[in-house]
């Protein structure tokens, strides 16, 4: 039952003016009746959500912390520098690597942190998995309902099969998961019943498995995105998976094609993009809105994007509009992945303080050009709010790409300086993940955890 105000909706809104922003945040959850009197009269400030793109955190191969590709603003500089949440000791830093983001918040390997705020969280103690190398951990967070934030653990379909297993659907009907809420600080398991058909047998999935595999980068692509209260995960290039911590359900979606692509949020929802033979670009929407409930894959771009791609100097072309903060956190002797030993300097470079409007609409449009064939297109993610999708190529730079009007606009570097000259063997200058980043301002994170950590200290 809806509890709704005693007061008139101008003197209530009057009452709730008063509070900060994470007031205001926590009492538009509080029932139906308060949530629409703060967005009639628009108390919440926009600016303070996740509502703008601040930049692309970008994870390279063989480097253990994560750097930042940010956008000028108008506000505040956010800084990708999160060594803060992990303070090392003894001249030693563990790695700084994002794992996921959702709305603001980032997971690390050791803690969920808002680098707008600068506020953190240390994750707790995993619950016992069974397997828990074939599991992947998202972050689901929603500034707009509550301040609070959960974590879930989903597995990824079984590498080996055993003889009761051999005859199985995936995913069963019934599908066990660990989530965590930041609310309760304790993780729990709960039930997802499955809402129509399975994907398929588990037998032909192990059989056939793709594993997200990026066959031009050469990684194990990680595929999410957040969307209305529900989280979408590409499974193993598989199917689609939409579950929902709501009323504990999820669906199994097929997948618009077998060619690789690429899981996320865009502008009216999930998208899912390809790039095949080079430079075929197609993308997808999902319409989730047909008859009876069903899902179905909307082709809403396709084309080879070579000709409207610019030929550039790159021997002259350096830093963009858009600033790479590339950050070095201590000294330390570091062993790459064949085992060979190197030395690495880091250092934390000052943050451009320089503001600035972006256009992203029209500031540094190039005019297409011939481009040679060898020049690989990778995929780092869809603009959140717009028709773009953000792409590199082998020669260093970021490009968004507007799917509505194929124009192109170059952004900036993707790699730090000290990261192409390293000398190794086998080192190849890539990026293995890319998360767009949307910063959010509401404020602190839930006390609880931060607390017990000092307590613990």
């Amino acid at each position: 039952m809806d509890l709704g105000p005693s007061l008139p909706d101008d003197v209530l809104a009057g009452v709730l003016r008063r509070l900060a922003p994470r007031g205001l945040a926590a009492s538009r959850c509080v029932c139906k009746a308060w949530r629409r009197v703060v967005d009639d009269h628009c108390l919440l400030r926009a600016d303070l959500l996740p509502l703008s793109l601040g930049g692309i955190f970008l994870n390279l191969h063989d480097l253990r912390f994560t750097q930042f590709l940010s956008r000028p603003t108008t506000g505040a500089v956010v800084s990708g520098r999160l060594d803060y949440t992990v303070p090392g000791e003894h001249g030693f830093m563990p790695p700084v690597y994002v794992r996921d983001h959702c709305n603001g918040l980032l997971l690390l390997d050791h803690c969920v942190v808002n680098p707008a705020t600068q506020q953190w969280a240390p994750l707790p103690p995993l619950p016992p998995l069974p397997d828990p190398l074939h599991t992947e951990q998202y972050l689901l967070f929603d500034p707009t309902l509550s301040l609070n934030y959960d974590l879930l653990i989903v597995p990824d379909i079984p590498s080996e099969l055993n003889d009761e297993c051999e005859e199985s659907e995936w995913p069963p009907s019934t599908l066990i998961l660990h989530v965590f809420s930041s609310e309760a600080g304790s993780w729990e398991e709960r039930t997802f019943g499955r809402e129509g058909e399975a994907a398929g047998m588990l037998a032909d999935m192990v059989g056939s498995r793709r594993h997200f595999f990026d066959r031009q980068c050469g990684f194990f692509v990680r595929q999410c995105g957040y969307w209305r209260g529900e989280l979408y995960i590409c499974c193993e290039n598989c199917f689609v998976m939409r579950i929902s911590l709501s009323n504990n359900t999820y669906q199994a979606i097929r997948m618009p094609t077998e060619d690789v692509f690429y899981l996320g949020k865009s502008i009216n929802g999930i998208y899912c993009a390809s790039i095949f033979q080079g430079s075929q670009l197609q993308v997808w929407f999902l319409n989730d809105q047909c008859v009876h409930g069903q899902t179905e894959w909307v082709l809403k771009h396709g084309r080879d994007i070579f000709p409207f791609l610019p030929n550039l100097n790159y021997d002259e072309q350096c830093d963009g509009p858009w600033i790479l903060q590339d950050f070095y956190y201590c000294r330390q002797e570091e062993h790459n992945s064949y085992g060979e030993a190197y030395d690495v300097v880091y250092k934390n470079e000052a943050i451009l303080e320089e503001k600035f409007v972006w256009d992203s609409d029209n500031d540094n449009v190039l005019e297409p050009g011939s481009r040679c064939k060898d020049s690989y297109i990778y995929f780092l993610g869809f603009h959140p709010y717009k028709e773009v999708v953000f792409l590199s190529d082998k020669f260093d730079r970021v490009l968004a790409y507007n799917w509505s009007s194929s124009r192109v606009q170059d952004l900036g570097k993707v790699f730090p300086k000290f990261y192409i000259d390293w000398n190794l063997h086998f080192h190849h200058t890539l990026v293995a993940a890319s998360f767009p980043y949307t910063p959010c301002w509401l404020g602190e994170l839930p006390e609880k955890l931060n607390l017990e950590a000092q307590l613990e200290d």
